[in-house]
């Protein structure tokens, strides 16, 4: 069966040179925090210098297909030593149907796979048994598929249809106190540019708000934080080094730290194995 591969619409990035230009003479005057859901010109220009380091759209509209092991680990606190790890075997598709996933893990004895067909089937099955629509594994499934597309399609997914980005101006990234990342960057008061990203109605499974950190002349972000929808607490992560892979040379961030705000880490996300555009048949997604 032939798919005819899913675009995703079209963004002509300005020339980094004038991007440049165009956040240094915003930045006298942030944009008023009343038009969230307008375009933000200098929120749109730092997220675009990000695209343009990473060599630009046309580098997503490339990915047919990406396969990789996302290892999650979970550490004590109290002494940061490794307290177990998890990994989990990802495929992503992209076609007529949608965005794909499928996902396998192991959780003791059990075999666990999740499933979406970028159209309506979302599915999961635990040791070949179906699992009902109640349990965990089969509410998460959805969630599952479209945070793992969105990470791996980072920068270029923040150029999805109902992705919001709001400038805040300068900030202090949180837990600068016992920080020293990036201190070569920092501007003369130790502050970031920080841009807001928030979702439509419709936009994936929670309305979380995320807040990118940019060191001032630098394309990437540093640093992560959230907050997931119905919460209050800051969930903030430290990226590792984008690396790119495959012919096609895609870029991807090797790991995510999540540390509390007194600086401890609580958790990692380790993204390794990483194949892209080889072929993945699309029954994979579908219900087995």
């Amino acid at each position: 069966m032939t798919h005819d591969w899913h675009r995703t619409p079209a963004f002509h990035p300005t020339p980094y040179g004038a991007m440049a230009a165009l956040v240094a003479g915003f930045l006298v005057a942030p944009i008023s925090n009343a038009v969230a859901q307008e375009a933000d010109p200098v929120a749109d220009s730092l997220v675009g210098l990000w695209i343009d380091s990473v060599g630009g759209m046309p580098t997503f509209e490339a990915l047919r297909s990406a396969q990789f092991t996302v290892t999650t680990l979970l550490y004590d606190t109290s002494t940061s030593r490794l307290k177990r790890a998890r990994p989990r075997y990802v495929w992503l598709a992209k076609g007529s149907f949608g965005e794909a996933t499928r996902v396998e893990r192991w959780e003791g004895n059990d075999f666990i796979v999740q499933g979406f067909d970028g159209r309506d089937s979302i599915w999961a099955v635990m040791n070949g048994e179906w699992l009902a629509d109640s349990t965990k594994d089969a509410r998460e499934a959805l969630y599952v598929a479209r945070d793992l597309f969105y990470w791996i399609g980072l920068p270029f997914k923040l150029r999805d249809p109902g992705v919001y980005l709001k400038y805040l101006g300068l900030r202090q990234r949180p837990g600068m106190a016992w920080s020293r990342e990036g201190v070569e960057h920092r501007t003369s008061d130790g502050s970031y540019h920080a841009v807001a990203v928030s979702f439509g109605a419709g936009v994936g499974e929670h309305q979380d708000v995320f807040t990118y950190y940019f060191a001032p002349g630098s394309g990437f972000p540093l640093e992560v934080t959230y907050v997931e929808e119905g919460r209050e607490n800051i969930n903030r992560l430290l990226w590792g080094p984008t690396v790119r892979v495959g012919d096609l040379a895609f870029p991807y961030v090797t790991r995510r730290d999540f540390i509390t705000a007194s600086g401890k880490r609580t958790k990692a996300l380790v993204i390794e194995d990483v194949t892209v555009n080889e072929v993945v048949r699309p029954e994979r997604f579908e219900r087995p």
